[in-house]
């Protein structure tokens, strides 16, 4: 399972739900995402790993409507 986080000091702030219940203990591995462009080149490469194909115009402008919707 992957699920994003926020570090805020010690505590890691999970940005969606997971199905565990309170004060069960996990193993976390933490992988650093420096930007947008290296986060979306890893997400590219899992998803060709799985078989999944689509074509780069879906994309195409992915970060600027993300830059546009958080104006």
């Amino acid at each position: 399972m992957f699920v994003k986080g926020i570090k805020k000091g010690k505590i890691i702030e999970l940005l969606e739900e997971v199905d565990f219940p309170d004060h069960q203990e996990v193993l976390v591995e933490i992988k650093k995402v420096s930007n947008f462009w290296t986060a979306y080149q890893n997400f590219r490469a899992k998803i060709e790993q799985e078989g999944i194909i689509f074509d780069d115009e879906d994309f195409a402008d992915l970060r600027e409507g993300v830059t546009r919707e958080r104006s």
